[in-house]
Parts: C-alpha cells; structure tokens; sequence
C-alpha cells in the first residue's frame, strides 16, 4: 500500500505501525528521538515523520513520487482516449 508522506497518525496509531508501545512512542517524542508536533494538547505524527525514525524517508519518498508520476501518466492517457472520437 502506498502512504502518503503527509499522511497523519496518532501515537496509538505510531505504535502499531512501529510495534511499539504507545508509552514508548511518546518516550521518543519527549527525547527528540522521533518528530511529531502538538495540536490541542495531543500529537500529531506524519507518515514522513514515522519513516525518518525507521531509516526509510529517502526510499519511501522516492516510492512516493514515483507513485505520484504513473498516476499523473494513467491521467494522461485516460484523458487523451476521452478525448479520441470513438469511430477511429
């Protein structure tokens, strides 16, 4: 499955995805070990956010753009067959 970088956990969310516990996760966060921000008192961890604590940022975001570029490909060609008349 592709994830997008932006994409938003909670430190619940963080543990699973790190097979950690959620007291661990936020042992990380108040270390500066793994970045997040707060929003109304909680965290916010992003997917980017997630992969930079794992080692992974450079080769998932390199997945991501170019997941990102064969979707804008697929587009073109939908849209360029769209444009086709149907009796050629």
């Amino acid at each position: 499955m592709i994830i997008a970088p932006d994409a938003t956990y909670t430190v619940a969310e963080a543990g699973v995805v790190l097979e950690r516990s959620e007291r661990q996760v936020l042992r990380y966060l108040e270390a500066g070990r793994l970045r997040g921000s707060r929003a109304s008192g909680r965290w916010i961890l992003t997917a980017l956010h997630i992969w930079e604590f794992q080692g992974i940022a450079d080769a998932m975001l390199e997945n991501w753009r170019n997941y990102c570029r064969l979707a804008e490909q697929e587009l073109e060609i939908k849209k360029n067959q769209d444009l086709t008349p149907s009796g050629e």
